[in-house]
């Protein structure tokens, strides 16, 4: 296998893919307790500044790079920024990064935007 393999690279069914995703899903809210592992904000509270995972609600970039004049006020849902997007776009890919297993595809989300 190349790095990394979409789904569809794959031959998943559109079925096979949407049962993925769910129960990935499932595994991320079942641990989406948890604080920021950057800022230390919790589930329901805005990062702090600085956050390295805070993301601007104008554009949707990083908040600590981008160039907005009004960020915004990203809050902490104990979701990785671009798990909810990756589900419901059923954006899944498996990689050989140490184990074969599949993972949202944070990068495809990234190339076609939010």
């Amino acid at each position: 296998m190349d790095y990394w393999q979409t789904a569809e690279q794959a031959g998943l069914s559109k079925d096979q893919i949407r049962d993925i995703a769910e129960e990935l899903y499932k595994e991320r809210i079942s641990e989406a307790k948890e604080a920021c592992n950057d800022c230390g904000a919790e589930p329901g509270e805005p990062h702090l500044d600085g956050c390295d995972v805070a993301r601007c609600e104008h554009c949707g970039g990083q908040a600590l790079s981008c160039d907005c004049y009004d960020q915004g006020e990203d809050i902490w849902t104990g979701l990785w920024p671009g798990i909810k997007e990756c589900y419901e776009q059923q954006l899944i890919c498996r990689g050989n990064f140490g184990k074969d297993e599949w993972t949202f595809d944070l990068n495809t989300l990234a190339v076609r935007g939010r």
